[in-house]
């Protein structure tokens, strides 16, 4: 095994909100597996990304990236809202064309957000409704908002 390029630095939660829902749609339904798994079209999600002032070493690129979730359904027992910031660096610095720095964002959003799935897991396992886990999604679709923006 070797290190990837892409290497997280830190990350930290500036938001974490999860809430069980009452609501009467909810009476009698269960999960259809062992966790409540919320629909991954109408998972709001919103990606920046910025530059430090300064990169400490020439020979790598460095990146912030913020992530925000949210979801909330009426017939989905938890509603949830998230946002977390991550350090990120590549030693392979090559020419930041728009495939190579799309390639990081893929990667360093599912880095981020499989942190995000761990922690709402982690939290719902001692709500009322049980276990929330968050589905995979494929980022590679990702699209350029605008400048510093992918979503």
């Amino acid at each position: 095994m070797k290190l990837s390029a892409l290497q997280l630095k830190h990350y930290h939660y500036s938001h974490l909100q999860l809430e069980s829902v009452d609501s009467e749609q909810l009476v009698g339904k269960e999960p259809s597996s062992p966790y409540w798994v919320p629909s991954a079209d109408k998972i709001q999600t919103t990606i920046t990304v910025g530059e430090p002032e300064t990169q400490e070493v020439a020979s790598q690129y460095a990146f912030v990236m913020s992530l925000q979730l949210s979801y909330q359904e009426k017939d989905f027992p938890y509603k949830f809202v998230v946002a977390l910031d991550g350090v990120f660096v590549c030693n392979e610095k090559e020419e930041l064309t728009d495939s190579f720095q799309h390639e990081l964002v893929v990667n360093a959003t599912s880095i981020l957000y499989s942190t995000v799935r761990e922690q709402l897991l982690t939290l719902s396992s001692r709500q009322k409704f049980g276990p929330l886990m968050l589905p995979s999604l494929d980022f590679r679709s990702l699209q350029r908002a605008d400048a510093g923006k992918e979503s």
